[in-house]
């Protein structure tokens, strides 16, 4: 059975893809944080730290986190923007937002970082409301990407921008079947054993067979509306992120 007839029977057991990854994620909230780190060696921090210094914000700025999660990216974002920035994390996955409040207490940020629960395909803020908007390992969660690439625009402000980091698809042949046989094969063994969670480490890599190369989710970007858009390889292609700008209302 491949891993696409695979995925859709998971889907139909829970009435669809955003239930079923809600309730994935609600699952693995509380060791989310830990298997981020030992599953990417513990690149994930300066993956997030390089896309919150492509978004940018400047003083007294707001910015939204769609997928949210833990916080971690509106963290890195706060941290590494002017001050008074102000964020707004959205995720479907009330769990994970309970851990990521804990988090920002912990660090004193309640000022600064506001989570709710909210959909990246459906953004319940009106229109040109932010200054910026990212996501971090969000985008092949979603049902529908241009859908929500379609949603950041119009809820970023004309001039501000996206950034959407990501997994993706290593070029180099041999790099690319080094990284395809760890995260096909060894990250749901490592799911299995520290995260005693085999079905959503499984769920994860194979998220990715279907998911567009990053050439290709440039052109999704500007497709739906994104102007002056760019990606970047990061650690041999494992990981991307894409930045996009909402143009200038003429």
């Amino acid at each position: 059975m491949s891993a696409k007839i695979s995925l859709e029977d998971l889907f139909q057991t829970t009435g669809g893809k955003r239930p079923y990854v809600q309730r994935l994620f609600g699952r693995i909230a509380g060791v989310y944080d830990l298997m981020n780190r030992l599953m990417s060696f513990g690149l994930d921090r300066y993956w997030r730290k390089r896309a919150a210094r492509y978004l940018a914000l400047g003083t007294g700025e707001t910015g939204l986190d769609l997928g949210a999660g833990t916080a971690d990216l509106s963290i890195a974002v706060i941290r590494n923007s002017g001050p008074g920035t102000h964020m707004i994390g959205m995720d479907i996955t009330p769990e994970m937002l309970e851990q990521g409040r804990k988090k920002i207490a912990r660090l004193g940020l309640e000022d600064c970082i506001e989570l709710r629960v909210g959909d990246a395909e459906h953004i319940d803020l009106p229109d040109n409301s932010v200054d910026g908007c990212c996501s971090g390992f969000t985008a092949r969660n979603l049902t529908d990407l241009r859908q929500g690439f379609r949603e950041m625009l119009r809820v970023v402000r004309p001039g501000g921008r996206v950034v959407c980091l990501e997994i993706s698809h290593p070029p180099g042949k041999i790099f690319g079947s080094l990284f395809h046989f760890y995260f096909y094969r060894l990250a749901p063994l490592f799911g299995t054993i520290i995260g005693k969670a085999f079905e959503e480490y499984n769920y994860l890599p194979h998220s990715l067979t279907h998911f567009p190369d990053a050439p290709t989710l440039k052109a999704i970007m500007e497709e739906v509306g994104w102007s002056d858009v760019r990606f970047y390889r990061l650690s041999g292609g494992m990981v991307a992120i894409h930045v996009g700008t909402r143009a200038e209302e003429k």
